[in-house]
């Protein structure tokens, strides 16, 4: 049985650590309204959540499953927070565990190299002048080999000569998350797209989109300054908000 009683954090924080739950999203956003920032830490998934409802798996002990909830100011735009909060997973695994080869899929996957080791959900309420903004992450940490999933997956048991603590792990994901966020709050996005270049798993390749009624094929050219995917297309470039209607080709 993992402990997260031992958890270093910022003062200040609510945390609930959880044996069992369906998802952590769902947990913290559930919670009545307020400005304090919350996070939620699962050992087990039972209905863990993924983009465009999609079901995220896991099995108990053998991932990072968190959820953060942190309040926004109203006039803060979302735009490109999901990018921010992957380039925060990629530069702690990279800077504390030495990972290398990772790259992010626009805009909530972390792969390394073709294999998708975390994934991020982002879900905002809104009340009173303040957004409640919950952030998802789940980071595959040591899973079952015969783990049946239809994207081409990986953990960090695979790829690290020394497998990171896992309560170690999740202490340093949500300390840089925190860092991130209140980064984001301050200068938005933009200071963060000049990081996302070396990162972008789908630079120079080619996708299908749903754009205007037609199917359309396109070059991956990376994101503008509110970190829609521009796509190149003829002598058209497109900016995408959303991944549902892409597709790599």
């Amino acid at each position: 049985m993992v402990d997260y009683s031992a958890l270093r954090v910022a003062d200040g924080i609510e945390f609930f650590i959880l044996d069992s739950t369906a998802s952590t999203n769902n947990y913290l956003t559930e919670l009545p309204f307020s400005k304090d920032i919350k996070v939620c830490i699962a050992r087990e998934q039972t209905a863990g959540k993924g983009q465009y409802q999609r079901v995220w798996l896991s099995k108990k002990d053998s991932s990072v499953l968190l959820s953060l909830r942190y309040p926004f100011p109203i006039s803060v735009s979302l735009n490109g927070l999901s990018l921010a909060v992957g380039l925060s997973v990629i530069h702690t695994l990279e800077n504390e565990y030495q990972v290398e080869c990772l790259k992010l899929k626009w805009p909530n996957d972390v792969y390394f190299k073709d294999q998708k080791i975390a994934g991020i959900l982002i879900e905002n309420a809104v009340q009173n002048n303040q957004q409640s903004v919950v952030i998802g992450l789940g980071l595959n940490h040591q899973l079952d080999v015969n783990l049946e999933c239809d994207t081409p997956w990986t953990d960090l048991s695979s790829i690290c000569e020394n497998l990171p603590n896992l309560v170690d792990l999740h202490e340093k994901l949500i300390n840089n998350l925190l860092t991130s966020c209140q980064h984001f709050e301050q200068h938005g996005f933009s200071d963060f797209k000049s990081q996302w270049h070396q990162y972008d798993y789908l630079l120079g390749k080619h996708l299908e989109l749903n754009y205007q009624d037609n199917k359309v094929i396109g070059v991956a050219s990376g994101v503008n300054d509110q970190g829609a995917l521009m796509i190149e297309s003829d002598d058209t470039v497109i900016e995408a908000y959303s991944s549902e209607q892409i597709r790599l080709i």
